[in-house]
């Protein structure tokens, strides 16, 4: 059996089908990202990755190729979906793909990962007022399903289902921010910075020089003059993380908000400070970033699409706050991946290179924000402040359809069934569910809301699938 060494664990080998799938090849970035995305992200297996396969050895070397470009669109995310979220699931597109595949990449994380909260989210009981929760509830609120009475890790770095769930709301707290800022007679521009890397940088080092440096803007006598002569009152700032031929390759999205639309001189003196100071700390650290795109400026929108901004954000996701927040929507570019495209990846193919970098990503990450709003911003823009916990568990509001026990969702969870869970409420309500359940040998479960195929006269069931 081939391991690979990472310090406090070996990296598990993925398993396969079938036997005779041949070894598997050493492939560069360009050809994961083309392997990964000619897949549609499907997986050539769900059994999960810690089921180590006899004979198998590990592609290494696998994730290189181009840099992601600096070039972002603000309206790239069109209904939230991007070409690898759309493949075959029953019949044509289904949404509900995105989140099996959540749902998956999440259990082959918790299979090596050394975050012990992640490997409880949504499978250890919470505690409640009273002790340890011994049920599992599933709620429908406007045709979606969702869990409580689970722990919830609410990383938005590392685990694929909490980041989801946070990243859409901070995304539209931004776009609700943003919009209101320039139907106030404001004004917004998103810049991008990048640092130079190549392969054998250490992410930590690379994201350290990139925070460095971006603090090193807002800081000293000038930046106080230039707040003043701008009319700049924050920035609401988002890190990104792509692998590719280069290595690691952090990069900064910030929105820089103006009370006023700034005078285009006073505008024109900033942006040279800010490319002049980026170049040379960068290079102080090391990482010195390029002259033609180390810093890109774009403004965001007119005020006179503030209005339509604003009544489009919820539904249509086209708004600047996907194009911030929601970096487990879109694709690595040009070869590149996200971190959690590498996982699924790893689960394509086993190159267990992977796990050495998965691990390195979440040393890398810790106590570090992935989103941070400039201090009272929030406040002048009418966003409410909420933490990333309250966000994470805000679903739990609608309406209570079934009940399971505790060994009973440890099935679910041992088959793989949490998508598929909800999946079936959503569909056919609690008949679907217990039909899924019997299928699987799983029983206890709890009937709680209103149902006229089954209604008892009290509004339960009791529904023992053997």
């Amino acid at each position: 059996m081939t391991t690979v060494e990472h310090g406090r664990a070996s990296a598990p080998q993925v398993a396969t089908p079938h036997d005779d799938v041949p070894p598997v090849l050493p492939l560069d970035g360009a050809q994961a990202a083309q392997h990964l995305r000619a897949h549609g992200g499907r997986q050539v297996s769900r059994r999960p990755v810690g089921e180590a396969l006899e004979g198998r050895r590990a592609a290494s070397g696998g994730l290189a190729d181009a840099p992601l470009g600096t070039t972002t669109d603000f309206v790239s995310i069109p209904e939230g979906k991007t070409g690898s979220d759309q493949h075959e699931c029953g019949k044509g597109t289904d949404p509900c793909c995105r989140r099996r595949r959540r749902y998956d990449t999440q259990r082959a994380i918790v299979s090596f990962t050394t975050v012990k909260r992640l490997g409880a989210c949504g499978r250890v009981m919470a505690q409640g007022q009273n002790g340890k929760v011994d049920r599992v509830k599933i709620h429908v609120r406007d045709g979606v399903a969702y869990t409580s009475g689970l722990c919830i890790c609410a990383n938005g770095w590392l685990c694929p289902v909490c980041s989801a769930k946070i990243r859409a709301k901070r995304a539209n707290e931004i776009a609700v921010g943003v919009a209101s800022l320039i139907m106030g007679g404001g004004e917004a521009w998103m810049v991008t910075f990048t640092v130079r890397h190549a392969k054998g940088h250490a992410l930590a080092d690379l994201l350290n020089a990139l925070n460095d440096a971006f603090r090193k803007l807002g800081t000293g006598v000038m930046a106080v003059r230039e707040k003043k002569a701008t009319g700049k009152i924050g920035t609401i700032n988002s890190r990104e993380i792509t692998y590719g031929k280069n290595g690691w390759h952090p990069h900064l999205h910030v929105i820089v908000c103006f009370k006023e639309v700034p005078d285009v001189r006073e505008l024109a003196i900033m942006m040279g400070r800010w490319q002049r100071l980026w170049m040379a700390w960068t290079k102080k650290h090391g990482f010195p970033a390029d002259k033609a795109h180390g810093v890109k400026w774009d403004k965001v929108m007119t005020a006179e699409g503030a209005g339509e901004y604003i009544a489009k954000a919820q539904d249509s996701g086209k708004h600047i706050g996907n194009e911030v927040a929601r970096g487990d929507l879109k694709k690595g570019k040009l070869g590149s991946l996200t971190p959690f495209e590498m996982i699924e990846y790893l689960m394509a193919t086993g190159d267990a290179a992977v796990v050495d970098l998965w691990l390195e990503y979440e040393k890398a990450t810790k106590g570090k924000s992935w989103l941070r709003w400039s201090p009272k911003l929030k406040a002048m823009l009418g966003v409410e402040e909420k933490t990333e916990e309250e966000l994470a568990a805000e679903e739990v509001a609608g309406g209570e359809v079934a009940e399971l026990a505790e060994a009973a969702w440890k099935m679910v969870i041992r088959h793989g069934l949490e998508a598929r869970v909800l999946e079936a409420v959503e569909r056919g309500g609690f008949p679907a569910l217990v039909k899924l359940l019997t299928a699987h040998q799983i029983w206890a479960v709890k009937k709680l809301g209103p149902d006229d195929a089954s209604e008892s006269p009290d509004g339960q069931s009791e529904s023992n699938a053997a």
